[in-house]
């Protein structure tokens, strides 16, 4: 099993993925404006678009949405100072 973190946030509070990346890194899981971060972990053998469905199903899950957001999936917990940011397709 893999650990990835699936992170989102809206385009009122975000003016991108960047931004929303930088609050991450500067709060972990003390949000700030209308974000959050939702840890799961895939079996290591799940291609990126099915972890980024499993990420995105969690998200939506808690009454997220795509229209108007910026998500992208985390390799790794946001509090690991190892964790590595990985961009998949279409999020």
């Amino acid at each position: 099993m893999k650990t990835y973190t699936f992170l989102i946030g809206t385009t009122d509070d975000f003016e991108s993925l960047d931004a929303l990346l930088k609050h991450f890194e500067d709060f972990r899981f003390e949000t700030v404006g209308n974000c959050s971060a939702f840890e799961f972990e895939a079996p290591a053998e799940c291609d990126q678009d099915n972890v980024t469905m499993i990420g995105r199903g969690i998200a939506f899950s808690n009454d997220w949405c795509m229209d108007d957001t910026y998500s992208c999936i985390i390799e790794g917990r946001i509090d690991d100072a190892t964790g590595t940011q990985v961009r998949l397709p279409y999020v």
